[in-house]
C-alpha cells in the first residue's frame, strides 16, 4: 500500500508540472497563431494596393506569401484548440476510469465521457 500511495504521488506531481507545460504550450501557439494571421492580413493589405503586371510580378508574390502566412496562423490556431480539447476528453476519460471502471481511449469512450461530465454538470446545477 506504501508503495502505491508514494507512485500516486509522483504522478500528481509530474501532472501538475505537465499541466502548467501543456498550457504554457497552447497560449504560445496561440499567441503565435494570431500574430503570423494578423502578419499576413497585413501583409496581403499592403500588397493590395501595389500594381503589378507581367514584368513587375514581386507585389503578386509577396501577396500570396501574405496568404500562406495567414493561412499558416489559422491552421496554428485551430490545431491547438484541437490538441486541447483532445487532451481534455483523455482527461475526462481517465477521471471516469478512476471512478467506475477501466475505458478504451477511444473516439467513442472520449465522446462517451464528454456526454457523463455533461449530464453530471447539468445535474448538479438542478441540484443547487
Amino acid at each position: 500500500m506504501g508503495v502505491k500511495k508514494a507512485f500516486k504521488g509522483m504522478g500528481k506531481g509530474f501532472l501538475i508540472v505537465g499541466n502548467t507545460i501543456y498550457s504554457k504550450t497552447f497560449v504560445i501557439a496561440q499567441i503565435s497563431g494570431l500574430l503570423l494571421t494578423v502578419a499576413g492580413l497585413i501583409v496581403i493589405i499592403v500588397m493590395s494596393g501595389k500594381r503589378f503586371g507581367l514584368t513587375n510580378l514581386k507585389p503578386l508574390f509577396t501577396m500570396i506569401t501574405g496568404v500562406v502566412i495567414a493561412l499558416v496562423g489559422i491552421i496554428m490556431v485551430g490545431v491547438s484548440y484541437g490538441i486541447r480539447w483532445k487532451h481534455r476528453m483523455v482527461t475526462r476519460v481517465g477521471n471516469i476510469e478512476d471512478k467506475w471502471r477501466d475505458a478504451r481511449r477511444s473516439t467513442s469512450s472520449l465522446r462517451r465521457a464528454y456526454n457523463i461530465n455533461k449530464c453530471n454538470k447539468l445535474r448538479n446545477k438542478k441540484e443547487d
